[in-house]
């Protein structure tokens, strides 16, 4: 009997009251005929329940199921078995997922004949998207359509380890007993694994279908984000043990494949050592350092001969194999120095290093970075540097550049690029705030680049030409294009008056809580938008306005005609030179 449900949304709950609103509404947007979301509540502590309650209470479509306490990978066990859809997807319920994702994830996998299908994910933090999630040494699959069957390029996707970007086809997922392992909180890459390698056909999209919300303040820290914690450090072990027992049993039939998967997940598994003896963590010290390296020792060790063996033979980097023999002769203290000290990069040599370029290559493994704005006849450029002088593996040539709005948003709008002087003309670009973005060529390959470097030497550049004000942040790549003198703000008793000095560019203006990730309206008295900080809700709230291409950026300080303010007045108002309002 053919199967009436087109699609299964299996959603992940826990604690994510502020978030679950959002996350839902996602799912509605997706313009599938026939669906079924089925939100797997953990025991939440929080108002998770409540609130899943109100949102279905008139929408057959969804239903909640309520678990003792026992992880998400259960509660993904129990979704997939309840689910009646010819298709699946799973969502954390605390992200996104992009209008009408779905749809084209099941276009592609009934035109391809794939088993799944998979597309690019974003990052949100604070409710703007920030970059991709995908680290710069990583090449990324998601830059060209393509359908994957070779081990070498199911290899590719499965070191991106992201099981919520994709949908399934169900009969597959079942008839492979396609699971996240109960006894792993890291139990993602074990699904991912198994299905990249059971799958015969992987369709990948270059579209954007989902943001992954990374949490900030004081928020709770999303698993992915815990990496210096001991518990997810021990976890990770136990993760990747599971995934060397899952290998051996086709080891055979796709070698070539379980090894390089062998090799990406133990330079991952040395991740939070980085963490950890980072300059800049307080977090932990050396005492915790020592713990975590005594586990991985302990770990390591039943399996000495393999890994041994593996880090011979294989392109692990010797900073990895240097980690490696000095945790099976337990020198902890000297691996603590050696990246406290960043010894790793002291014998690279080239001459006359810009210090953004240096800071971009020596701590974040990027040798493409951006100079800054400049105008040349009339036009508008962001200047780009790449570093020369690497080993010739490392080369790398820009193809395009392209923005996306930072605000939620799916669409690209690619720049006119000179390769010649290395730069991208933004001067046609609307007025809002975006993320720069590059497609590179890099060893042979074209990838995904976002030329962006580390706090310590990021510096934020502005220019002003005609009236428009440019910004360009290089520590997250972030373009902000402003009009001069959009805004009035006054002040009357406790009252915040806010005028549009041209109406016609501004359609909403509005507050943006990013504690309880909901907007609040701003009410228009006359001709001004008035407000009063006393009436907000607690938390930082940016005010954030839409312009007539629709497209959305925070008010800040360079868009007023009355930009000198009094110190007490912008205190209380401006953070970061943007209208942000903290209330306690």
């Amino acid at each position: 009997m053919e199967n009436k449900v087109t699609l299964s949304v299996v959603v992940l709950s826990y604690n994510n009251e502020q978030y679950l609103e959002d996350c839902l509404s996602s799912i509605e947007k997706q313009e599938i005929d026939s669906y079924e979301v089925l939100i797997v509540d953990d025991s939440s502590t929080d108002n998770s329940v409540s609130v899943i309650k109100e949102f279905i209470k008139d929408k057959p479509q969804f239903h909640l199921i309520e678990k003792p306490n026992s992880g998400g990978a259960i509660s993904s066990q129990i979704g997939i078995a309840k689910a009646k859809g010819k298709y699946l997807a799973l969502v954390d319920s605390d992200d996104v997922v992009a209008d009408g994702a779905y749809k084209k994830l099941i276009a592609r996998i009934e035109q391809d004949g794939s088993d799944f299908a998979s597309g690019l994910p974003m990052k949100l933090t604070n409710a703007f998207m920030n970059t991709y999630l995908i680290a710069p040494h990583e090449n990324n699959v998601f830059v060209e359509d393509k359908v994957l069957t070779t081990d070498e390029e199911k290899e590719s996707f499965t070191n991106q380890v992201f099981y919520w970007n994709a949908v399934y086809r169900m009969d597959f997922i079942r008839e492979n007993q396609i699971e996240m392992p109960a006894n792993l909180l890291i139990a993602d890459r074990i699904f991912v694994y198994k299905a990249a390698m059971r799958a015969k056909k992987i369709s990948v999209l270059t579209d954007v279908v989902y943001f992954w919300r990374k949490k900030t303040n004081d928020e709770k820290i999303s698993l992915t984000d815990q990496t210096a914690e001991f518990p997810m450090i021990s976890d990770r072990c136990d993760s990747f043990q599971s995934q060397i027992k899952l290998s051996i049993q086709e080891f055979k039939k796709s070698m070539q494949y379980n090894k390089a998967i062998w090799e990406h997940s133990f330079i991952r598994l040395y991740y939070p050592l980085y963490t950890i003896a980072d300059p800049e963590n307080t977090e932990n010290d050396y005492e915790d350092f020592k713990k975590v390296c005594h586990r991985y020792r302990c770990y390591l060790m039943q399996y000495k001969a393999f890994f041994v063996h593996l880090i011979a033979n294989s392109d692990i980097p010797v900073l990895t194999k240097y980690i490696t023999e000095r945790i099976f002769a337990k020198r902890y203290r000297q691996i603590y120095d050696f990246i406290k000290n960043e010894l790793t990069f002291k014998d690279i040599n080239v001459k006359k290093l810009d210090p953004y370029v240096y800071n971009s290559v020596l701590r974040n493994n990027n040798v493409l970075s951006v100079k800054g704005l400049s105008e040349d006849s009339g036009r508008i450029y962001v200047d780009f540097q790449i570093l020369v002088g690497l080993e010739e593996k490392e080369a790398i040539s820009v193809e395009k550049v392209f923005t996306y709005n930072r605000y939620f948003s799916q669409k690209r709008t690619y720049l006119s690029y000179d390769a010649e002087e290395r730069r991208a003309d933004i001067t046609d670009l609307p007025y809002s705030t975006y993320v720069l973005n590059t497609i590179c060529i890099r060893d042979g390959k074209k990838t995904y680049y976002t030329p962006r470097i580390m706090e310590k030497l990021s510096k934020v550049t502005t220019m002003t030409v005609g009236d428009k004000i440019i910004t360009f942040n290089s520590r997250y790549s972030i373009l902000t294009i402003q009009k001069k003198n959009r805004f009035t703000l006054l002040q009357s008793g406790s009252k915040y008056l806010l005028g549009i000095n041209d109406p016609e560019d501004v359609k909403d203006i509005f507050f943006f809580n990013i504690k309880d990730n909901k907007r609040y309206a701003i009410a228009k008295e006359g001709d001004f938008y008035v407000f009063e900080t006393d009436k907000l809700p607690s938390g930082a709230n940016l005010m954030i306005y839409q312009n007539k291409e629709g497209l959305y950026t925070t008010v800040r300080k360079q868009e007023m005609t009355n930009s000198i303010l009094d110190k007490d007045f912008r205190d209380r108002i401006l953070i970061s030179d943007r209208i942000e309002i903290e209330v306690e």
